[in-house]
């Protein structure tokens, strides 16, 4: 007599543990604790979703962020590496998510973007010219107020990351966490370690408070608050439909905003207000109310202000 079947076993898919896996998961488990670690979890990442560029930048919610690895092909870059940290990143969806609080995975760009953000000039001037066309973000908390932050890169001449690619990161995710909260626990013993630099990188992080200061006070001695609030949503790349959702007011309100802010700033196009922000961001006066886009103008008139103002 055949015995009753009471179980079923459904194979389960998902990522294909080839030897480059294997090898590089093993890697992995062999440097935790040391300064190879970091880059050992994005050689996984790397093998696990492929990339025309990658790297680890360590999230700060009161610094800018610190680079720790970064893997790019040169001749593909219009623009320097570090220039993301002179300004840019302060309009940078993933950094906006971080600064929310979001939890530990990865985060894929066109899922967080705002809705005109490909056609924005923050992209136009500063993605495309990375030659960058798409990434994902695996975003792991070191706490409450710091992330380390894989970077992944596609080019233009690449095929965009897919909903499968995603899949397949986040199947690998909880190894890597595992890995990484091991690696802060044996690290953290030791304070000279590379990797554990960033756990006492707490000086007075200047480029921080003045892009801080920028978008606290950009413009404020000539618009209205209501026209700063438009501003800095056009700025990160929101339409004005999404842009009056998100101030509770009309899509045809924010059409006049936005008419009044090239107005009141002397300005055509959305590349005009973009490079006049990032060009007032040393101008800025840290702990200061000022507008530094009134410095920055008297830099443009007078040769006496043709650096940011010491004081």
């Amino acid at each position: 007599m055949q015995p009753t079947l009471t179980k079923h076993y459904r194979p389960t898919s998902g990522v294909l543990l080839d030897s480059m896996l294997a090898d590089a998961l093993s890697q992995l488990y062999q440097t935790i604790g040391q300064d190879a670690c970091i880059a050992a979890v994005m050689d996984v990442l790397d093998i696990v979703c492929p990339t025309d560029s990658c790297g680890v930048l360590v999230y700060y919610r009161q610094q800018k962020p610190l680079s720790l690895l970064h893997r790019f092909h040169p001749v593909q870059r219009q623009v320097d590496a570090d220039i993301y940290s002179t300004g840019p990143y302060a309009l940078d969806p993933q950094y906006r998510l971080f600064l929310q609080g979001c939890d530990s995975d990865a985060y894929w760009l066109r899922d967080i973007a705002p809705d005109d953000f490909y056609s924005s000039q923050y992209y136009q001037t500063f993605y495309s010219k990375t030659g960058v066309a798409d990434s994902i973000d695996v975003l792991w908390r070191i706490d409450e107020d710091t992330a380390l932050v894989f970077f992944m890169q596609r080019n233009i001449n690449s095929n965009d990351f897919t909903a499968a690619d995603l899949q397949a990161l986040r199947l690998v995710l909880p190894m890597l966490w595992s890995a990484l909260t091991r690696h802060y626990q044996l690290a953290a013993q030791l304070p000279g370690t590379v990797q554990t630099h960033h756990l006492q990188h707490k000086a007075e992080d200047k480029t921080h408070l003045q892009v801080q200061c920028t978008l606290n006070n950009f413009a404020s001695s000539l618009l209205t608050k209501r026209e700063r609030d438009v501003l800095l949503y056009l700025l990160r790349g929101y339409s004005s439909a999404l842009t009056a959702e998100k101030l509770n007011t009309s899509d045809g309100t924010v059409k006049i905003h936005r008419k009044n802010i090239y107005r009141k700033l002397d300005i055509g196009s959305q590349a005009e207000l973009f490079s006049l922000f990032i060009n007032c961001i040393p101008f800025a006066e840290p702990d200061e109310t000022s507008d530094p886009l009134q410095f920055y103008q008297q830099s443009q008139r007078s040769p006496v202000f043709a650096t940011a103002p010491k004081r």
